[in-house]
């Protein structure tokens, strides 16, 4: 098939066009490398610089005609969501639903969109499935549930076949320190410098840590399988920033000491995902543990700023 991904010369958005590419479909990244590079594009994807609030949706997708689209162009920063509402919300809501309209009008067959999990159900006390209530606690967790809810509301009125992905932390190669969820390079950087690991607040607080090319086969079952709604994808492990490191610390064969920083605005204490339904509908569950994980992505990180 033919697949246009948006934001796939990012982190996660050039895995999924990988993904994509190796199972022999037509790729098209859309990226204003913006946050992504150059060098994350997979070779033999089609490449279009450009910023999707700068062009006309309808009459470009009316042009490339894709059957599919995976939707990763987004802010992804929550604090800056914090402080600049109107900004977030104009770029991860009303861009969203412009490319929205402009896929249904051109026949796109399925629509998959890039969601989050622990921004949108907000303080766990185990691990939360789609059923779980939401409640985000930033703008950022806001924008991501209004789309969910259009996305479901399209579905149910004019018949848009999508399925929303909420994710939980995702690391792995190509990952870059921005954002919350880049914890691991930061990590990853102060371990190589050897600096003090930065700890927000006691670093007792938690995250479910999914890899990247977990996800990204999670995204070439969706689109194999097609099921409408919102799908959890996360490991249903918890792990606290402090045990994180450790096991940083022991991928790299670094010592790690903590640095204790104030916290951050809005920061959940624990972040969790269930992701049974998964399982249940794609046949999906996570194939790499987080230590194996860990060390992977490390080597892949070293080898990179080496052939730099």
């Amino acid at each position: 098939m033919k697949i246009l991904v948006t934001g796939g010369a990012g982190f996660i958005g050039s895995h999924f066009a990988e993904q994509l590419l190796q199972e022999g479909h037509e790729v098209i990244v859309v990226d204003d490398l913006s946050r992504g590079t150059r060098a994350n594009l997979p070779r033999g994807c089609a490449f279009h610089h450009l910023d999707l609030a700068g062009i006309d949706l309808p009459a470009f997708l009316a042009t490339l005609r894709p059957e599919g689209l995976f939707h990763f162009s987004a802010q992804i920063d929550v604090g800056f969501s914090i402080h600049h509402v109107l900004e977030d919300a104009r770029r991860n809501i009303m861009m969203t639903l412009a490319l929205v309209e402009a896929a249904m009008a051109a026949g796109v067959g399925y629509f998959v969109f890039a969601s989050s999990g622990g921004a949108i159900y907000g303080e766990a006390s185990g691990p939360q499935d789609e059923e779980h209530p939401e409640r985000p606690l930033t703008p950022y967790g806001v924008a991501k549930l209004s789309v969910d809810r259009y996305l479901d509301s399209l579905h149910r009125n004019l018949g848009l076949a999508y399925a929303s992905m909420r994710f939980a932390n995702v690391y792995g190669p190509r990952q870059t320190a921005l954002g919350e969820a880049g914890v691991v390079p930061i990590f990853m950087g102060q371990l190589a410098a050897g600096q003090p690991l930065s700890i927000r607040g006691d670093g007792l607080q938690t995250r479910d840590f999914v890899h990247v090319a977990d996800l990204a086969r999670a995204g070439s079952l969706l689109l194999n399988t097609r099921p409408v709604g919102i799908f959890n994808f996360g490991s249903g492990q918890e792990t606290r920033m402090l045990d994180l490191g450790q096991a940083l610390s022991r991928a790299s064969g670094r010592p790690a000491v903590f640095r204790h920083v104030p916290a951050l605005t809005g920061e959940q204490r624990r972040s969790v995902l269930d992701a049974s339904k998964a399982e249940r509908v794609l046949g999906w569950r996570p194939a790499i543990g987080l230590e194996a994980g860990l060390q992977a992505t490390y080597a892949a990180w070293t080898a990179g700023r080496t052939a730099r």
